[in-house]
């Protein structure tokens, strides 16, 4: 039985490409000296909600991962951050759900817990299956469980070609028909294969796979 949660379904293209530029947030926490207790960065936004200034938290530890990238934004696509990406600056935390990306930051808070913030808790959440909306509404304990917390990105994809409502002349088509479209994980983790079917899953046939970051780096290459 396939039941409807509570909550949004963002889907597949709920994502964005830019560019951005600025400070990594480990260099900021490290200026500061972190006590040991520490163990989580929760961040605050100048943004007041219906339910207070919005806020979350991520690992202090993923943080200080130099292979991460964390970091505290001030321009996009070379330009300053306009007012509705986050101006002046906001936090930058690939690979994870855009919740965690603060904008229009206003404080970092080191702290030994995850936030308490109200959307920290109660936004971005997957709970188990077994728990149904009247269950979770009855016992908030359900939505204060880190565990069920989304950080990372679901492996997803999306077909843009052919396009919605795309009409294809036989009289004047070619043999072939190029399917496009785009694959994502979270985490930093690369696809490795994708199979696309063209018969309702009766059947399945490997993807050609481009990187765009291979190409960055044969772009760079070849400045030299």
């Amino acid at each position: 039985t396939v039941r409807k949660s509570k909550g949004f379904s963002w889907g597949s293209a709920a994502l964005s490409t830019a560019l951005f530029t600025g400070p990594l947030m480990s260099d900021i926490i490290r200026s500061a000296k972190p006590l040991r207790s520490a163990k989580y960065v929760c961040m605050e936004g100048a943004d007041n909600l219906p339910n207070g200034f919005y806020g979350t938290s991520i690992k202090l530890n993923w943080v200080m991962d130099p292979n991460r990238c964390i970091m505290l934004a001030h321009k996009m696509n070379g330009e300053s951050l306009r007012p509705d990406h986050g101006r002046p600056i906001r936090a930058v935390v690939p690979g994870q759900i855009g919740g965690r990306s603060v904008k229009w930051l206003k404080r970092l808070i080191l702290t030994d817990a995850p936030s308490d913030n109200w959307y920290h808790i109660y936004d971005n959440r997957v709970l188990p299956t077994m728990v149904s909306p009247e269950m979770s509404a009855a016992d908030p304990n359900w939505w204060r469980d880190d565990r069920y917390a989304i950080y990372d990105l679901n492996v997803n994809s999306s077909v843009v070609h052919p396009e919605h409502n795309e009409v294809l002349d036989l009289a004047t088509a070619g043999p072939t028909y190029n399917v496009r479209g785009y694959v994502y994980a979270g985490g930093g983790r690369r696809i490795t294969r994708l199979e696309i079917s063209l018969d309702k899953g009766k059947s399945w046939r490997l993807a050609d796979l481009e990187y765009a970051e291979d190409k960055y780096r044969d772009f760079e290459g070849n400045l030299f």
